[in-house]
């Protein structure tokens, strides 16, 4: 259920015409220029407050959060114990790709991966990000006269995501990893049209003017994202049946205004369950708890809570030959206490170019829970000895939170 609204352009006439709320957003978008999240203030002259800030917040806050894959290996050993040395287990597929299954590597082996996926999105909460209504309010700075503008604009951002993973047995039960991604991210901006009859000002009392004119901005940034340390231990193993369970940490190293990283510590306990087999399902549960972070909250400059996640997949991983496993999941996901986006229909004040006002279409920021459903389909081709090609893309079921659309991915491992 939404809850404690925030932000709904122009239903509060002195927050959208007080110097204090726009020096604000200024102020701190002065010292953070060259910023994808400071992107939008200079689309629109005088805006008070910059329409797309909380928007953009919205957004930014789920594209610090993009998944990686799994660093589970494909190839998993366990000790001979006539010949004391490891060797490939009798497990008959190599596992899913974004999921994890109750296997552990295998006492002192090493396996390195580096996959790429490629990120682009459609909607937020069935918003469509390249029609969002947004009416805010132009100012005069100097005598405080404010008149609506009617807006509609288009949000463009793109994630590629290159990983690379490293995970090393310290025993038959227990294996450590790190996750370390690099992101280039992408941001174009663009104020599209308008609706009339608020396409322009009234003259103000210093003479100016103001009419709606149709601009875009674009900025991208390439950096480090959030490393992620895991540790996992085999906590039961029958003849067929795996039960696993593990924390991941992830630490705050992106840059989280060029929407690398999340901007705080995230802490994630996980099971998973598995049977191994020619036909291999998997369980999954986790649990994601997250700080403070600067895209957590709708004013600029502040710190908000990031959403909380909890985690439920399942999915079967099927042998088709000797060499090759195709995988499937289903990704459930419960996101507490988010930002989130909602189309608002608005009636200005009246001016004295529109006296009798018109309702019309803008969004509004709420905060509140809601699920989401992903599926995916992959598949791990083993061409020479220990090496694993992995192919996979990640599909979006529901329209709540950000929407992506087909996320593509590679990926080569290898386990020494």
């Amino acid at each position: 259920m939404l809850r404690r609204l925030l932000f709904v352009p122009l239903i509060i006439a002195t927050l959208c015409c007080r110097n204090a709320v726009a020096q604000s957003s200024s102020d701190f978008c002065s010292s953070h220029a060259g910023t994808l999240y400071c992107l939008t203030p200079n689309l629109y002259a005088n805006p008070i407050p910059d329409p797309f800030t909380a928007v953009l917040s919205t957004v930014g806050a789920q594209l610090g959060m993009v998944p990686l894959a799994s660093p589970a290996s494909g190839i998993i050993y366990e000790m001979d114990p006539a010949l004391k040395l490891p060797k490939p287990t009798g497990t008959e597929t190599f596992g899913p790709v974004m999921v994890e299954r109750g296997e552990t590597l295998g006492a002192r082996k090493l396996f390195i991966a580096f996959t790429y996926q490629h990120f682009s999105f459609s909607s937020i909460d069935g918003v469509d990000l390249h029609h969002i209504p947004i009416v805010f309010q132009v100012c005069d700075q100097d005598n405080g006269q404010c008149a609506p503008i009617a807006t509609t604009n288009r949000i463009d951002p793109t994630i590629n995501q290159f990983a690379i993973f490293g995970t090393y047995g310290i025993t038959n039960r227990i294996d450590v990893s790190v996750a370390i991604p690099i992101i280039d991210s992408q941001l174009e901006v663009a104020a599209t049209s308008c609706t009339q009859p608020y396409c322009s000002t009234p003259i103000f009392s210093n003479q100016q003017h103001i009419t709606f004119t149709p601009a875009s901005l674009q900025g991208s940034a390439t950096g480090l994202g959030d490393v992620v340390f895991r540790g996992k231990v085999q906590a039961w193993r029958g003849e067929r049946f795996r039960l696993a369970g593990g924390v991941d940490i992830r630490f705050p190293s992106g840059d989280a205004l060029n929407f690398q990283g999340t901007g705080t510590t995230g802490v994630r306990p996980f099971i998973a369950f598995s049977r191994s087999g020619f036909v291999a399902p998997h369980v999954n549960l986790a649990y994601q708890w997250n700080g403070d972070s600067i895209i957590g909250s709708s004013v600029p400059g502040t710190k908000g809570k990031l959403p909380d996640h909890f985690f439920y997949d399942a999915g079967v991983d099927l042998r088709a030959t000797k060499r090759l496993t195709i995988a499937g999941d289903i990704l459930g996901e419960y996101v507490y206490d988010a930002l989130r986006l909602k189309r608002v229909v608005v009636t200005p004040p009246p001016t004295i170019t529109v006296p009798v006002p018109v309702p019309v279409a803008s969004v509004g920021i709420s905060r509140g829970s809601y699920p989401t459903l992903e599926g995916t389909l992959g598949a791990k081709v083993n061409p020479w000895r220990q090496l694993l090609i992995s192919g996979n893309v990640l599909l979006s079921f529901s329209h709540n939170g950000l929407r992506n659309n087909p996320v593509p991915l590679v990926g080569v491992s290898y386990t020494f």
